[in-house]
């Protein structure tokens, strides 16, 4: 230990070294391109066995005359006489940069010796099969052979930043050493070189490739790709294949030029949108900027598009159509100018560019997020349905939808919804934009006649459909969704929609509204703070009233509303000041009307606000969880709390409203197998002396009297009893303290889970896996009783019999920790382990039974057990 810590770019590999065996008759494939630490490994296991080791490289020659001339015999002396001189002695053979084409079968058929095979590619030798299918070859890949989070711990020796490298070399051994030891990243070319190499030529062209690439989709991988993740240099996420970032790095910085013509040999390989990325990163910007002029849908996210502004101001009209819709996705007025321009010059030249202008017009000027402008939004509807006729079906369709926000924030909702409708017949039926008009319809229709629970509905699908052709859409969306989910109370859903919202790409307004409701769901002040900053420094009024307004609720503080006079400031202001007088007019919208009768009711207790609301969805008493404290309800009316979290009910302790919901009440969590925790579904229930051991005997299924005799045999059986109800009441206190019936019955326990029960039942199914999960030992921890005494015994019996009959190395392992001197288990653990070839390993165990066996009990090993150190 200390002389790793002396010198921190040495390693021992235990991991590795653990998993390879130890004498002749077995061999090791070690399969990993330049770097990974064949020869390191191969290395330490030699010095670990401290066998005769003759070593050899295929770049120095032909590998039978090397080892011959290792061996003091001719150079030209034949496998046989090779194979004889091995057997000769104890030997380990290492042979280095094989390439499949040397002749080695006399080896592999024989293995007179314990052999590493070290090789860049896999290596076609028939025997290999053979000896993997008979467990007689260890075979690691790149993926064995990379270092782990805590192996890159032990290398850097105590020094900081070993986290950051390993992300960075994914493990990758060579540059993780260099990092040690220098402090600074490895020269690159070096390593470009090994693994040009290692390489087919085939699999170096598409690392270039991917080198330009934030991902390759699992469908376009071709066999190189699939090659190349073999040898751990690619990551499979779930939305393709990712090369190192560290190798990506090297590639684009050493091999730009390559990187490019890559790049340009794919152009018909890849989707137009992964070949914008592809442009981009392999710095081809003219190649970018005519991909961006064509007429064709490329869903690139706003904020990315705002990278490449630059770049789309040198461009046309559509590169300018793309990034005026980007900036006022961003909150920047200056796109709504970009995009004027182009409605009013492109109008007779391309009546398409000029209609998706007007859409985006219509729709943002008719928004609140950069400041409301009905009249011109009205305008741009009008001059956008003169151009209609002159477009293709699907882009009117898209246009009709954009432009029925307008007549929706007029308060005209049956004009929106005949404009929807419209779309919804110019859309063809299989086109995917069909998804916008029948979300908003759905929005209509909650509009019309509270129809939450279809809203959401229409939200959910969407996104399943719209991350292909509408991402940027996706942001909106999940922020609606997480909204709705807050109006119902649903905290987790909600935090789990907003948490996407906030970080996908494609409508940084939406994601900021979203980082705002995340920020007030979690109590985080700081960070709702710096939110209305943002909100401010882009002038978004509303983003700025909505921010404000949950922060001030937050903080309790009205100070912070002062000069807004929104919707959202004002009904914050009257709950803050506690003053109905300061409530807003009676809002249009049925959302806001929610929220209005919410904040009156909060204020007055007046039931009428209560009846509003739940007639103002189809939710009914679902919409209250998120707008009314549970503590607010009247007390005569129980049934309306079966929509809030369970928790909150029993934490109130109203037991009418308990009693309805008594089913949905979870079991009592019980584990005593290792440790001795009680949890209910407020917490941990803290259960001691005498409780405890009421408790542990009623877990055991003894009826009340067994109980009571057990405990108090002193005793007569009245006052046993007596006593016993006692502490019962007590026990039903802590695990009941709602105060109603639930896991404590006249039968004794009832709805309860613990891992006793599972470990019984893994025992009785034979499940050895979910029984060496489970079983810990001591039993019923801290308790000292016959009944429980015979439990324990009886466990353990079951667990050893289970264990035995399975006779595998884990299970026998895990006996011998349980009972060191457990010489059933020692005896088949050695023979696993002689079998293959671990003789250092079975040689260890043997040692340590026969030191415990004559420290514990001054006894001899047994025949058998001598007989296996004879043997060895």
């Amino acid at each position: 230990m200390a002389l790793a810590w002396q010198s921190p770019v040495y390693l021992e590999r235990k991991r590795l070294l653990e998993r390879l065996p130890e004498e002749p008759g077995f061999a090791i494939h070690l399969e990993a391109p330049a770097g990974f630490g064949k020869s390191v490994l191969a290395g330490q296991l030699a010095a670990q066995l401290g066998l005769r080791t003759l070593w050899a490289s295929s770049l120095l020659g032909e590998p039978r005359s090397l080892l011959a001339k290792a061996l003091d015999l001719p150079q030209e002396v034949p496998w046989g006489g090779v194979v004889e001189a091995l057997r000769a002695e104890p030997t380990l053979v290492v042979l280095e940069d094989l390439t499949g084409t040397e002749d080695l079968s006399p080896l592999l058929r024989t293995l007179p010796c314990l052999l590493v095979l070290a090789s860049r590619k896999p290596l076609p030798y028939p025997e290999l099969p053979k000896l993997l299918a008979e467990g007689r070859l260890v075979h690691l890949k790149a993926v064995d052979l990379a270092f782990t989070l805590e192996e890159a711990r032990l290398l850097f020796a105590g020094k900081e930043g070993y986290e950051e490298a390993h992300r960075a070399t994914g493990g990758w051994p060579l540059p993780l050493f260099l990092s040690a030891l220098t402090g600074s990243p490895p020269e690159p070319m070096a390593l470009i070189q090994g693994l040009k190499e290692s390489l087919s030529p085939e699999e170096f062209q598409e690392g270039l490739l991917l080198a330009a690439l934030p991902h390759l989709p699992l469908a376009l991988a071709r066999p190189e790709t699939e090659s190349l993740f073999q040898k751990g240099l690619l990551r499979r996420l779930s939305e393709g294949y990712a090369l190192h970032p560290l190798l990506k790095e090297m590639a684009k910085r050493s091999l730009r030029r390559e990187v490019q013509e890559a790049v340009r040999q794919s152009a018909t390989r890849l989707p137009p949108l992964l070949l914008a990325e592809a442009y981009w990163e392999a710095g081809l910007e003219g190649e970018l900027l005519d991909l961006l002029e064509r007429p064709i849908t490329l869903p690139i996210p706003a904020e990315r598009l705002l990278e490449w502004e630059h770049l789309l101001r040198r461009g046309g009209p559509r590169a300018h159509l793309r990034l005026g819709e980007a900036l006022a996705q961003c909150g920047r007025k200056e796109g709504l100018s970009l995009l004027e321009k182009l409605a009013e010059s492109e109008a007779d030249k391309d009546p398409a560019l000029a209609l998706t202008a007007l859409g985006h017009l219509a729709y943002y000027f008719s928004e609140t997020l950069l400041g409301k402008d009905l009249s011109r939004a009205r305008t741009y509807l009008e001059k956008g349905l003169e151009l209609v006729p002159r477009v293709r079906p699907e882009l009117a369709g898209r246009f009709l939808n954009d432009v029925a926000q307008v007549p929706f924030a007029e308060g005209k909702p049956e004009e929106a919804a005949h404009l929807l409708e419209e779309a919804l017949r110019y859309l063809p039926p299989e086109s995917p934009y069909r998804i916008a008009p029948l979300v908003n319809l759905a929005l209509l229709r909650f509009e019309l006649r509270g129809s939450l629970g279809e809203r959401i509905q229409a939200l959910e699908e969407a996104l399943r459909l719209m991350e292909e052709h509408m991402p940027q859409n996706i942001p909106g969306h999940l922020r609606d969704l997480g909204w709705l989910h807050l109006l119902l109370g649903q905290r987790e859903k909600a935090r789990t929609y907003l948490e996407r919202a906030a970080q996908t790409p494609g409508s940084p307004l939406a994601s900021l509204e979203a980082k705002m409701l995340l920020a007030h769901l979690e109590g985080d002040a700081e960070a709702l703070t710096r939110h209305v900053a943002q909100a401010e420094l882009w002038e978004t009024p509303y983003l700025v009233e909505r921010g404000r307004a949950l922060l001030a609720e937050l903080k309790k503080d009205p100070g912070i509303l002062e000069g807004l006079s929104g919707l959202f400031p004002s009904l914050t202001r009257a709950l803050l000041q506690k003053d109905p007088g300061l409530l807003p007019p009676y809002p249009e919208s049925r959302e806001e009307r929610l929220l209005w009768h919410a904040a009156r009711y909060r204020l007055l207790r007046e039931e009428g606000d209560l009846e509003a609301l739940l007639a103002l969805t189809d939710a009914r008493e679902g919409i209250l969880p998120g707008l009314l404290p549970l503590e607010t309800l009247p007390r005569k009316r129980p049934e309306l709390a079966r929509a809030y979290p369970l928790l909150e009910v029993l934490r109130l302790g109203w037991k009418e409203a308990i009693a309805l919901r008594l089913p949905e009440i979870p079991p009592l969590k019980v584990e005593v197998v290792g440790r001795f925790h009680v949890e209910n579904p407020l917490g941990p229930v803290e259960l001691r002396g005498k409780a405890k051991e009421v408790f542990a005997l009623l877990l055991l299924g003894l009826p009340r009297e067994e109980v009571a005799f057990a405990l108090w045999p002193d005793l007569s059986e009245e006052a046993a009893l007596n006593n016993l109800y006692v502490w019962l009441a007590r026990i039903r206190k802590l695990l009941e303290p709602w105060g109603v019936p639930t896991y404590l019955g006249e039968e004794g326990l009832a709805q309860v889970t613990s891992d006793l029960e599972a470990l019984e039942e893994a025992l009785v199914q034979e499940d050895a896996e979910e029984v060496l999960r489970l079983y810990q030992e001591p039993l019923f921890p801290g308790l000292d009783h016959p009944h429980l005494d015979r439990k324990r015994e009886e466990v353990f019996h079951r667990v050893r019999t289970l264990f035995l009959k399975r006779s595998e190395p884990r299970f026998l392992e895990r006996l011998l920790e349980l009972d060191p001197l457990d010489e059933e288990a020692l005896i088949p653990l050695v023979e696993s382990c002689l079998s293959q070839g671990q003789r250092a390993r079975a040689r260890k165990l043997l040692e340590h039974y026969r030191k415990r066996l004559w420290e514990e009990l001054g006894e001899r090993p047994s025949p058998r057990v001598e007989a296996l150190f004879r043997a060895l």
